[in-house]
């Protein structure tokens, strides 16, 4: 018998937080769909830039390093 009341508790308490997670969800002002699709493309530009920076620094980089190890043969 204890562990069916258990169980109800359970059910119930899950209903409960359902419900309370859901009526916060109704409270949250949500960004718009072009603003965020503005911010994703922000974003995704952002990361190529940096990715391209990264490339061309790391091949400089490696470049000297092959030149001076070249030098001391």
């Amino acid at each position: 018998m204890a562990k069916e009341k258990n169980n109800v508790n359970i059910i119930d308490r899950s209903k409960t937080f359902i419900n309370e997670v859901w009526l916060e969800l109704q409270k949250v002002n949500w960004t718009p769909r072009r603003q965020l699709f503005q911010a994703t493309r922000v974003v995704i530009a952002g990361t190529f830039v940096l990715a391209i920076y990264l490339f061309l620094t790391d091949t400089a980089f490696s470049a000297i390093l092959q030149w001076f190890l070249n030098l001391r043969l």
